[in-house]
């Protein structure tokens, strides 16, 4: 990611190349200018946080892995869009595991005072499910993750009960997806 173009970057927590969250995600992409970089956290090589605390002395991660690619992304972004199914009323255990590590952040900012991520990005959320799980939990905490990186959330995009209406057929959702790439694709 670099350049004057508007960046988005898209943490995908499902497990399903071919499910509701990931068409979701294929739809916004369709509609987006710029660069786009999508993090599939079912396949990426990336360790969980491991509260070893080296970030409560040291600038960074010390985990060498894919993260370290994503960190440069999210300072450089202007947007960030994380998308899930939602598991038992929260986000994924393969999203939270990689989101974890954006615990560097917060602790840089709380014990050495240094604030890495300088330019406000524009948050989002896509969420999907089916049956009778509530999704306020799994909103509450992406936008609790959106906020420790700096990204505004403006907007949830819900297609619910998936098991009845599938995600290609959710008109409301699809066309909310369209909203959203109209003001992902304003600069800040």
């Amino acid at each position: 990611m670099g350049g004057d173009i508007i960046k988005t970057l898209i943490f995908n927590g499902s497990p399903r190349a071919n499910g509701d969250t990931t068409f979701l995600i294929s739809e916004l992409v369709s509609k987006l200018k710029g660069e786009v970089r999508i993090v599939n956290t079912y396949k990426s090589k990336i360790e969980p946080c491991s509260d070893c605390r080296y970030c409560w002395e040291k600038a960074g991660c010390c985990i060498d892995d894919e993260m370290q690619s994503v960190y440069k992304d999210i300072i450089k972004c202007d947007n960030i869009v994380i998308a899930s199914p939602v598991y038992f009323s929260e986000l994924t255990g393969s999203l939270l595991n990689v989101l974890s590590r954006l615990q560097c952040f917060y602790a840089n900012r709380r014990f050495l005072g240094i604030q890495q991520i300088i330019k406000e990005k524009t948050g989002a959320l896509i969420l999907c499910g089916g049956g009778d799980g509530e999704p306020d939990k799994a909103e509450e905490t992406g936008i609790t993750l959106l906020k420790m990186i700096r990204a505004r959330h403006i907007k949830t995009i819900f297609s619910l009960k998936t098991d009845t209406l599938s995600a290609k057929n959710d008109v409301k959702a699809i066309n909310d997806i369209a909203g959203l790439a109209d003001i992902l694709n304003r600069y800040l």
